[in-house]
């Protein structure tokens, strides 16, 4: 490690002196710990717009002591009003996002209405996955046939207007 110098304004050192008193720690090892907490907040949001975009941003990262320590990162939507849909999960020693893709796609799923998404019914879904593995072991009757065309057609329709939603939220 390098040493390092830096010249502070009287109240700004004032004010950091007064904070690492609090928290029962030197001067330098409060900076520190507030540098780690910026790179570690700048992590998790680089790694949410890679697999999100910009429809999540992330909050003030909090620190975990444990066996592992780790900053646990709160996730907002994007759009007024902010709502809280999870976190990300962050290395505390190595810096490594520990959240996976699947984290990011169940957080996104919890910031649907916040982003005026429609969902598709639950039980559509089923219907229309069982309607589509039956298809593909064998003809479907013209009844069957018609139910899955309807459902995926509702879907089809669900998922433009959510599009849609999208554009004008990206672009306003």
């Amino acid at each position: 490690m390098h040493p390092l110098t830096i010249s502070l304004p009287d109240y700004l050192y004032e004010k950091l002196t007064q904070q690492a008193q609090v928290y029962n720690t030197s001067l330098e090892e409060l900076v520190i710990f507030q540098l780690r907490r910026d790179e570690t907040k700048d992590t998790a949001l680089a790694f949410l717009q890679k697999h999100a975009g910009r429809c999540l941003t992330v909050r003030e990262p909090i620190f975990k002591e444990g066996v592992r320590p780790v900053w646990i990162v709160p996730v907002f939507t994007n759009v007024a009003p902010p709502i809280e849909v999870g976190e990300i999960t962050v290395d505390a020693d190595t810096g490594k996002v520990l959240s996976t893709d699947k984290d990011v796609v169940e957080v996104i799923k919890k910031g649907y209405p916040s982003f005026g998404f429609e969902t598709f019914a639950m039980e559509k879904q089923e219907r229309l996955a069982e309607l589509l593995a039956l298809n593909g072991e064998k003809p479907l009757l013209s009844e069957a046939k018609r139910e899955m065309e309807t459902l995926l057609a509702e879907e089809q329709s669900l998922q433009l207007r959510n599009l849609e939603t999208l554009e004008k939220r990206l672009l306003s």
